[in-house]
C-alpha cells in the first residue's frame, strides 16, 4: 500500500492521473492522505482509491491515514515559512511510527546539481533540512527534485502583470540575474508519478527478482536516491523577458538594482497583495541563488523519463506568456 498526498495541488494531481492512467499502481493499493477531503480530485473517487483524513498539523490523523501503507509520497507543504519543515518531521515522523518503511520526497533542484551543496535561497532551506531528517529516520528514501515552475517565470521578473495593456511599459525589477533550467510542472507530474510507480513495482516483485531481474534493478535504482528533474536548457530572465516581448508584443523594461532597492520598489509599488510584502525578503534571496549558479545546470532525468524531450519555454509559450497566467502567490502570505 502506498499513501499520496498533496493531490489536489498543482505537481500531486498529475502524478496521481499519471498513475491511474498508465495502471502504474492498482487503485486497491494505494491511499489518499488530505486535509480536506472534498477537495481530492474525482478521477481519485471515481477509481474507488481510499481517501482517509490527514492533518499535518495533527499527528493523530496522520496515524490513522497512513495506517497499513508500506510507503508515502510525501508532496512538500506549498509554503516559504518555518512551519514547512515542522509539518514534514511530523510526516515522517508519522510514518515511521505505523511501519511504513519508505518515504518519497518531493525536493527543489536549486542547491547545484548534486544537491547535497547549501544553498543561499530561503525557500530551500526547509528542503533542506526535511532531506537531511529524512535520511536520518532510519527509513528508506527517493528525493526527487523538482525543478522550478515555468508558469511562475513572472513572479521571479518582478511580479509582472501579463494582463496589462499593450502599451504599457511594465518595469521587471529584480535585484540579479541568473541562469535556471525552467520545467513545465504537468511533465514533473507524470515523471513523479512514474518514480513513484516504479518503486512500488519494485516492492512487490523484490521477493522473486530472479524471475523479474530487469525490473526489480531498474526500481532499485531508486532505493535511497536522489532524482533530479530540470528543463532541457537554462534561461536568465532577461532571457525569458526578451521571449516575452516577441511573443506578445508587450514592452517590459528590466531593471536589475541593489537587494534594499528593489524590496523599497516593490513595496511602494504594491507589486504583492496586502499582507505579503514580507515574502520579499525570502524571494531576493532566490535571484541570488541564481546568480551564485546554484541552478545552472542541466540533468537528463526528466527526459529519459519522459521518453521524449522537455518542453522548453519556447514550446509553452503560448500557456505562459498569456494573460491567463495570472500570479500565484497564494504561497506567500506565511513567512
Amino acid at each position: 500500500m502506498l499513501v499520496l498526498t498533496g493531490t489536489s495541488g498543482g505537481l500531486g494531481k498529475p502524478t496521481l492521473e499519471t498513475i491511474l492512467s498508465e495502471n502504474l499502481i492498482a487503485p486497491k493499493d494505494l491511499i489518499i492522505s488530505a486535509y480536506n477531503t472534498d477537495s481530492v480530485p474525482r478521477v481519485a473517487k471515481d477509481a474507488g482509491i481510499e481517501i482517509r483524513h490527514g492533518n499535518l498539523t495533527d499527528s493523530s490523523t496522520l496515524l490513522k491515514s497512513y495506517a497499513g501503507a508500506d510507503a508515502l509520497l510525501l508532496v512538500s507543504y506549498p509554503s516559504v515559512s518555518e512551519e514547512r519543515f515542522a509539518l514534514h518531521r511530523t510526516a515522517i515522523d508519522a510514518a515511521k511510527k505505523v511501519g511504513v518503511k519508505h518515504v518519497i520526497y518531493t525536493s527543489l533542484t536549486w542547491g547545484g546539481p548534486v544537491g547535497d551543496e547549501p544553498s543561499v535561497a530561503g525557500v530551500l532551506q526547509a528542503h533542506i533540512k526535511t532531506v537531511e531528517y529524512l535520511k536520518q529516520s532510519g527509513l528508506t528514501w527517493t528525493i526527487v527534485r523538482e525543478g522550478t515552475y515555468a508558469h511562475l517565470w513572472s513572479n521571479m521578473a518582478g511580479f509582472l502583470k501579463l494582463d496589462g495593456p499593450i502599451d504599457e511599459v511594465q518595469e521587471a525589477v529584480i535585484p540579479g540575474d541568473g541562469p535556471n533550467a525552467w520545467v513545465n510542472r504537468e511533465e514533473l507530474g507524470i515523471a513523479t508519478g512514474r518514480i513513484v510507480g516504479n518503486w512500488v513495482c519494485y516492492l512487490s516483485y523484490r521477493g522473486a527478482d530472479w524471475i523479474f531481474a530487469d525490473v526489480y534493478h531498474q526500481q532499485k535504482s531508486y532505493i535511497n536516491k536522489t532524482v533530479t528533474l530540470t528543463g532541457p536548457r537554462t534561461y536568465t530572465m532577461r532571457q525569458i523577458i526578451d521571449l516575452y516581448v516577441a511573443h506578445t508584443g508587450k514592452r517590459v523594461n528590466l531593471r536589475i538594482l541593489p537587494v534594499e532597492e528593489v524590496i523599497k520598489y516593490h513595496i511602494e509599488h504594491r507589486s504583492l497583495p496586502p499582507g505579503q510584502e514580507s515574502f520579499l525578503s525570502n524571494w531576493v534571496t532566490m535571484h541570488k541563488a541564481w546568480e551564485l549558479g546554484e541552478a545552472d545546470y542541466v540533468d537528463p532525468s526528466l527526459g529519459d523519463i519522459l521518453g521524449r524531450p522537455p518542453k522548453t519555454l519556447e514550446d509553452q509559450a503560448d500557456e505562459i506568456f498569456s494573460e491567463g497566467n495570472k500570479l500565484d502567490t497564494k504561497d506567500f502570505a506565511k513567512v
